[in-house]
């Protein structure tokens, strides 16, 4: 199985230090430290240019480094190198394209990635999943933290509103870009990543705290964080911090819900014992069948095993999955089909009826766990799902005992 890849992407100004304590320990080291993070994930730490001013870096900079070193004595120093490159501060979209670039050259397109972003590095991340929600192949993005990001703009952007520095610029309250930016997170609601969201309530760069705060954010996805500033957030003194927990569990549940995927499917035998499996084999449903119901059974126990999803919004899908199988049901009897028909008839019309009757607000939820969801209501001794019309559900007992 492939690591889980963790990026940290920092801010304005920003450099690897950002992620570093006062007693010289990372972020990404103090992750690390975890013996389960540390076998099954890998840390990287993005960079780009950030400065203020981009005198010292720009095409003049550059022509005056080549004009030194054709002078003899200065072409001696050591440490003056022999190119220098030509840097300047991009908007958040080019940033993203370049955070893009190297991700994809260094895990490719199917590693898992969980994006952690500082202040302006929450927003270039932000707009990277945007970005990829438009394309065919896009990266594996699982999970995005924001830390201390200005999604709604930082006033101390305006007190600098004097620079041509197109960062600060993008930083300013009601810019068009983030309200864009802001609008289109809203709309991918149902197919972004899982996402968290760390304020820290003592920022002096992000103010209000509540600019820290996309719209439309479920509240249990939001942790404010008490005697933390803009730069302290992101640098946890210790294992006790609260942005280190947050992290540090969120990762971990990522790891545990792609654990669960990960089996192989040519191996449910363990489902073999299972009062729907038992169903099926006693009405004679064909091989090939039982195993489809059995994938999708274990897709559906995955999907109840997160516990984010509304108790309500599941209730609704189970009834109208269940309505379904009553519909076929009654047909079925009075047509005289064989229960591998009824099977297959069931599982055909719950897959034309993914994105119709069966649609959900329901997050990263496909027929597959709704012909689970199937199988989950006939695992129980009684006769509400059954695939013969003369099945009784003491056959089970007779043949399995009773459970």
């Amino acid at each position: 199985m492939k690591k889980l890849a963790v990026v940290f992407v920092h801010g304005l100004k920003g450099s690897k230090e950002t992620w570093v304590n006062d007693d010289g320990d990372s972020f990404s080291s103090l992750l690390k430290s975890d013996e389960e993070l540390a076998t099954n994930c890998e840390f990287f730490e993005h960079d780009y240019y950030t400065q203020i001013t981009e005198f010292m870096d720009g095409f003049v900079a550059k022509q005056a480094h080549n004009l030194l070193r054709k002078i003899p004595l200065l072409n001696r120093i050591s440490g003056l190198k022999k190119t220098k490159k030509v840097q300047r501060n991009k908007s958040i979209d080019d940033l993203a394209k370049g955070l893009k670039s190297k991700l994809r050259a260094k895990y490719g397109e199917d590693t898992r990635i969980v994006l952690v972003g500082h202040s302006l590095g929450g927003l270039i991340t932000k707009n990277l999943i945007i970005n990829e929600a438009r394309q065919e192949k896009p990266l594996n993005i699982v999970g995005y933290i924001s830390i201390a990001t200005p999604h709604k703009g930082s006033l101390q952007a305006l007190f600098l509103s004097f620079s041509s520095n197109i960062h600060l610029t993008e930083l300013r309250p009601l810019d068009s870009g983030l309200i864009r930016m802001d609008e289109q997170w809203v709309d991918l609601k149902e197919r972004r990543p899982k996402s968290k969201y760390i304020v820290a309530l003592d920022d002096e760069v992000v103010r209000p705290p509540e600019s820290a705060r996309p719209n439309n954010i479920d509240d249990s996805d939001l942790w404010e964080v008490d005697q933390e500033d803009h730069t302290t957030l992101c640098k946890p003194a210790d294992k006790n911090s609260v942005c280190y927990i947050v992290v540090e569990t969120f990762i971990k549940k990522i790891l545990s819900e792609h654990k669960c995927k990960d089996i192989k499917f040519n191996d449910l035998s363990h489902l073999d014992q299972q009062i729907f499996v038992i169903k099926l084999i006693l009405s004679d449903v064909e091989e090939k069948l039982i195993d489809t119901s059995k994938k999708s059974f274990f897709n559906a126990e995955i999907m109840l095993r997160d516990g984010s999803h509304k108790e309500s919004e599941l209730k609704d899908l189970y009834d109208k999955v269940e309505y379904i199988y009553s519909q076929k049901f009654y047909r079925y009897k009075s047509k005289g089909s064989s229960s591998s028909d009824l099977v297959y008839e069931i599982h055909d019309e719950i897959m034309k009826q993914d994105t119709k009757a069966l649609s959900s607000s329901i997050e990263k939820i496909s027929f597959l766990e709704k012909t689970g969801m199937l199988h989950q209501l006939a695992n129980h001794l009684n006769n509400n799902v059954i695939w013969d019309k003369n099945f009784c559900v003491s056959e089970i007992s007779e043949t399995n005992g009773e459970k």
